[in-house]
């Protein structure tokens, strides 16, 4: 029990650099903790078989664990890649719900007859999903539509849910630094706001709408228009889109051309998406993304999930994806640090010495032939190394873009995404340094300077008057609080060492008088002066030693 840390520390390392074979036949297993035996299960191999393991619990569990997963499926930096890859493989495919029970939703949402809502709603479902299911539909005034109908009393089971995630995360921050470094409850604020979200299909439709507004002037794509008569928060109503999934374009047979075309057609929407508006699909997989070929456009349907990037954070990813482009680390790094959370104990020099080697790496590699996914997987895996947290909006973008990727390459596995996207980067280099745009953002930090240092003399006198009453808090973080411990520590032992060495002195002094004036005392018949050196003089070593073997003086 005395060297059972030690046993941890030594059993951790021997599964960290790939000997956990030896700890499990040795049947030393037992002394590691919960997080050292998930890296012992990837340490052997067996990351594949934890992923499918973990994807068939979550897909039992139900919907708010399916959607739990799929959020995870988006932290690379928390999990190997064979569990992502498991991950993203979860299926909302459940059970349909009975047209009977359909009908039922339909007629208390709208409180009059299915018959008088639809001219026709198809019994089949085209798709059943683990919060609701979609039927084809066709409304009085012969308008073709999708009908997506929430299941019944799913609400109740997700909340319940929810808070036991909730519970669950808070006693694992408590209980594992680690769980407290990845932010474990905030995820979980993330993924209850996110299921809320898609429990709304007010919301989704509203999202939808925004969407379709970005792209009103581009006769390329196509959002479909959302039928509000016929919308509440439990059923959506939408235009049907008839297209093909945009990977299966090549059964199509297109000349080389128009595929390029399409491939750009797809980078320059979401360049406008992610960069321009900073509102854009979360979820952009095959099955989300149509082609149609009477029309040549693409179609983006299922909106319930989306990503938010404010101006600050596009002018950022904007910087990010031009020092990718034009590999300067400079940029790079300063974008990681203004989209990331950075802790104070970060080694910056060596942080950046990760970026440059990063950017080295492929900077040998042709625009044309550069993995952007590996880019991105690169970058937050130094970041996690550096135990920098990415906040899940970047590991959203950072995920759709990867997912881009991968479309391109089914489409056409000579197109690169970055080469695609290269004359966007220019132009948007060229708008960033526009006279008039330049001389805006000039005066919007000017008037954020302004307003901040208005700020300083009510923010002074409030800090002056809780100190007046003695109710000034100040906040220390753990790592600061050790020093200040560490600081009086030594404090104390140099106190210590005075005050022995004074007493030291003060007793020889006492002796020494006493034996020159001859004193007759029991202590000078026995030789005091000698023996009261020798005792006081090894307390004296034994608290030097004491004080030295801290480190602390």
């Amino acid at each position: 029990m005395r060297r059972l840390n030690r046993y941890r520390e030594i059993v951790s390392l021997l599964v960290k650099h790939g000997f956990g074979y030896i700890v499990q036949e040795i049947g030393l297993t037992d002394t590691l903790t919960m997080k050292d035996r998930l890296i012992a299960d990837f340490k052997q191999g067996n990351s594949q078989e934890m992923g499918h393991r973990l994807r068939d619990l979550l897909e039992e569990l139900g919907p708010t664990f399916i959607k739990l997963g799929q959020l995870l499926s988006i932290r690379s930096d928390l999990f190997p890649v064979e569990v992502i890859s498991e991950l993203e493989l979860l299926q909302d495919n459940v059970n349909q719900v009975s047209i009977k029970e359909i009908k039922e939703k339909i007629q208390l949402e709208f409180g009059r007859a299915v018959e008088e809502v639809f001219t026709s709603l198809d019994e089949t479902p085209v798709g059943s999903a683990s919060i609701g299911q979609v039927h084809k539909a066709v409304l009085p005034n012969g308008q073709k539509v999708m009908v997506k109908v929430q299941r019944p009393h799913i609400k109740e089971t997700v909340y319940a849910d929810l808070e036991i995630l909730k519970d669950l995360s808070r006693m694992m921050e408590n209980h594992y630094d680690w769980a407290e470094h990845y932010h474990i409850t905030d995820l979980m604020d993330e993924l209850a706001e996110s299921i809320k979200n898609e429990l709304d299909y007010m919301e989704e439709g509203r999202n939808t709408e925004t969407i379709q507004l970005q792209f009103e002037t581009d006769k390329g794509i196509k959002v479909p228009e959302i039928y509000w008569d016929y919308t509440t928060a439990e059923i959506l109503t939408m235009e049907r889109i008839d297209g093909i999934k945009i990977t299966e374009i090549e059964q199509l047979d297109l000349p080389e051309q128009e595929k390029r075309q399409i491939a750009d057609m797809l980078i320059e929407s979401f360049i406008t998406q992610i960069l321009r508006e900073g509102f854009f699909h979360g979820d952009p997989h095959p099955g989300n993304i149509l082609y149609i070929p009477d029309t040549k456009q693409l179609g983006f349907i299922d909106l319930g999930q989306v990503g938010r990037l404010s101006s600050r954070k596009r002018y950022d990813v904007t910087t990010l994806m031009i020092g990718l482009m034009n590999e300067e680390t400079d940029l790079i790094v300063k974008a990681m640090y203004r989209l990331t959370y950075v802790p104070s104990s970060v080694d910056d020099k060596q942080f950046y010495d990760d970026i440059d080697r990063i950017r080295k790496k492929f900077s040998h590699t042709p625009l044309g032939e550069l993995n952007l996914g590996l880019t991105i997987n690169e970058l937050f895996s130094s970041a996690h190394h550096h135990q920098i947290y990415i906040p899940t909006d970047f590991m959203m973008l950072g995920k759709t873009l990867i997912t881009l990727e991968g479309i391109i390459k089914d489409i056409d596995p000579s197109l690169s995404l970055l080469e695609l996207a290269k004359p966007y980067g220019q132009q948007l280099l060229m708008e960033r340094y526009n006279p008039v745009k330049f001389g805006k953002r000039l005066l919007k930090d000017a008037e954020d300077m302004t307003e901040s240092f208005t700020k300083i003399p009510g923010q002074l006198e409030d800090v002056l008057q809780k100190t007046s009453e003695g109710d000034l808090k100040v906040k220390i973080s753990v790592h600061e609080l050790e020093d200040i411990f560490a600081k009086i520590d030594r404090l104390s032992n140099k106190f210590s060492f005075s005050l022995t060495l004074l007493a030291f002195s003060i007793v020889v002094l006492g002796l020494i008088v006493g034996a020159t004036f001859g004193t007759n005392t029991i202590l000078t018949s026995i030789h005091a002066v000698e023996v009261g050196f020798v005792i006081a003089f090894l307390m004296f070593l034994w608290i030097i030693y004491s004080i030295i073997k801290t480190g602390r003086f």
